[in-house]
């Protein structure tokens, strides 16, 4: 466990994580903290001992370093830092999320995966709050880990810890979760990592000899098999293709979403040290609202249903997202965002093979390299617009029963976040017919 009185202490990041920090380095006494961020002129919270300032080469004369998520991988400094951290000739490294492992692991299930992170690790906690283990979802899902973690908490205090873990918190974890799940892997985050070998290694963090069991399926067992990894706990696997559908009509019905719920249940048998029943699950599922941004109804008009799915970032995610929508249903999809150079000829393929009508609407920035094939074979089902506005008007028009936004790409070239675009989507759905 890494100590922090009488250190100096570097954060490199002030989002939530990094001012979470901030304050736990002031709380356990160090003698001075770091910080650097490229928004040093916001308004900073007022922590004792906190100076913040832009350029990281700062934190080199730090004794140890939390970085926040955002930050990426192959930055030369961050490149410097690890391999100092290693040599011993330089500040240890470490993350908000390195840092409440290596104090409360042995009370936490730690969830990453490309997709379904967030739904699993919600109902996880859902399902077992509902089984008497209190339970609370915190890390990427919202609360920083690192604020379960200071002097006023008792570690966990006995209770369990659902973490959703990014690949980029997975990546400088040094002591892993007690139960492990991983819920698929597809290609993403390249731009932070740089290949998909190095993102699928970052995920395989989420795991290591002190974990007593890793809930996933086959795909990703071999997945990280065939980059060379070859040592893990013993497995307890979810076959994606003989799960049972959770009774009644709850997002956990969706096709995508069985394996989500499946996946929970089984890490919630390692917690519980026994089997959970189809029944318990059921009733789960019943009383579980879902997530924000995850194939949310958040609209009607008339006979269309208008979905913020603004979280599916990858062309995985969308075909998951289209395979939700009822085969009698004609969609209007609208896709593009930020370019990460991701291959979407899954997705392609799936909107080509005609399993579900769909009105395809190409927004900025990349929307032209989404669904590129079925654009060529289909132009009068096609339609290119400028903007979020555009992209609204065009679908109202259309006369479909679904309008999804699902766009395969991150927000940020356009929007702070997803949660702006999906808070734009709204509100140009709510003027619709003046648009």
């Amino acid at each position: 466990m890494t100590e922090l009185a009488g250190r100096v202490v570097g954060i490199w990041g002030l989002g939530k994580e990094g001012l979470s920090m901030a304050r736990i380095a002031a709380a356990y006494g160090a003698s001075g903290i770091v910080a650097v961020d490229d928004r040093a002129g916001a308004a900073i919270p007022d922590i004792p001992g906190l100076t913040v300032g832009f350029g990281p080469e700062a934190l080199r004369d730090t004794d140890i370093v939390f970085v926040s998520p955002g930050v990426p991988w192959q930055h030369p400094v961050f490149e410097e830092l690890r391999r100092s951290a290693e040599s011993g000739t330089g500040p240890v490294v470490s993350s908000a999320a390195d840092w409440y492992m290596g104090r409360c692991g042995s009370h936490t299930v730690g969830i990453t995966g490309t997709k379904g992170k967030s739904t699993t690790a919600a109902f996880l906690a859902h399902l077992l709050t509902g089984l008497g283990v209190p339970a609370v979802a915190a890390g990427n899902i919202g609360t920083p880990l690192s604020d379960l973690t200071g002097p006023d908490h008792a570690g966990t205090g006995g209770d369990w810890v659902v973490a959703e873990l990014s690949s980029q918190q997975c990546a400088l974890l040094r002591s892993p979760p007690a139960v492990a799940v991983i819920t698929n892997l597809y290609q993403d985050h390249l731009d932070f990592h740089g290949d998909v070998p190095s993102y699928y290694e970052a995920k395989s963090h989420v795991f290591g000899p002190a974990t007593r069991a890793l809930v996933t399926t086959p795909d990703v067992v071999e997945s990280l098999r065939r980059i060379g990894i070859s040592q893990f706990p013993p497995l307890r696997g979810v076959d994606p293709t003989a799960v049972r559908v959770p009774a009644g009509d709850s997002v956990l019905s969706y096709a995508h979403n069985t394996v989500n719920a499946a996946l929970a249940a089984l890490a919630a048998e390692q917690v519980l040290g026994r089997p959970v029943t189809d029944a318990e699950v059921d009733a789960a599922a019943a009383s579980f609202a879902g997530l924000p941004h995850r194939l949310q109804t958040v609209r009607r008009t008339g006979a269309t249903r208008w979905i913020d799915d603004t979280l599916a970032t990858t062309g995985e995610a969308v075909v998951a997202a289209l395979r939700a929508m009822h085969p009698d249903e004609e969609i209007a999809l609208i896709v593009g965002g930020m370019d990460r150079s991701l291959d979407y000829r899954r997705l392609d393929e799936f909107l080509c093979s005609g399993q579900r009508r769909v009105r395809l609407i190409q927004g900025p920035t990349n929307g032209a390299l989404i669904g590129a094939g079925f654009a060529a074979a289909n132009p009068e089902r096609t339609h290119r617009v400028s903007d979020l506005r555009e992209a609204v008007r065009v679908a109202a028009a259309s006369a479909v029963d679904v309008v999804l936004l699902s766009p395969g790409a991150a927000s940020y070239d356009i929007f702070r976040n997803y949660e702006e675009k999906a808070a734009m989507y709204c509100s140009y759905i709510d003027v619709v017919d003046t648009l």
